[in-house]
């Protein structure tokens, strides 16, 4: 059914929460130690940049508070959290039959590149990918996973028709929305799977990883 899949990494590929919020919280010790992150708060804002998940926790942070607040965490992530992160059950297999069944995969996070890169090479996925897409690539760049989306659609010349997004939260499945690309909605990441937006072609529900390949098959293939 599709020649191109455009996974998104957190929550989709990586279980990185705990990561998150072992890093948050230390950035918030360094930086606004009379603050804490309540049990629970951050699974449901995962996804998005990292500065508006920190100024929708604390309204009341000053846009000077937040960027100190980002450089803190990502310090702490890249020394301590990288290395630490685990791929959901199934992703490196699924992902290594997907490449053998001849598909094309690209990886479309707002994770920075530089923790990108240290998973995916902890991981031994760095070569699965035909494009990895992170907003602060100095050659291009994007603000929203839908202007990524897009860029990406055009780079690679990708027919919406044959080309599937996979992500867990809004931002996902906004940016499949824009660029007319089909919708797989991982239930077991952290963003609700993208519901509430509106898609012409919405596959799933998608449960675990490991079932996305007969997620894939023509409907008339599927086990009923």
């Amino acid at each position: 059914m599709f020649a191109n899949l455009i996974f998104d990494l957190d929550g989709t590929l990586i279980d990185s929460l705990p990561g998150i919020e072992n890093s948050l919280r230390a950035a918030l010790a360094r930086c606004q130690p009379g603050r804490t992150l309540a049990p629970g708060a951050l699974c449901p804002r995962v996804g998005p940049p990292l500065a508006g998940i920190i100024a929708g926790l604390w309204p009341d942070l000053s846009p000077e508070e937040i960027t100190a607040l980002v450089a803190a965490y990502r310090a702490h992530y890249l020394a301590e959290s990288c290395a630490a992160t685990r791929a959901f059950p199934g992703a490196g297999e699924t992902l290594l039959a997907l490449c053998a069944a001849g598909k094309r995969l690209f990886l479309l996070t707002n994770k920075p590149r530089a923790q990108t890169a240290l998973i995916l090479g902890a991981l031994g996925w760095r070569d699965l990918f035909a494009e990895v897409s992170c907003p602060d690539d100095p050659a291009r760049p994007f603000a929203r996973k839908e202007a990524g989306a897009l860029a990406l659609r055009a780079r690679h010349a990708l027919d919406p028709a044959a080309t599937l997004l996979v992500g867990d939260a809004a931002d996902d499945a906004r940016a499949a929305a824009g660029a007319g690309f089909a919708f797989a909605g991982a239930r077991y990441g952290y963003g609700g799977a993208g519901h509430g937006i509106s898609l012409e072609r919405r596959l799933g529900p998608l449960d675990a990883l490991a079932n996305l390949p007969s997620l894939l098959q023509p409907p008339t293939s599927r086990r009923p």
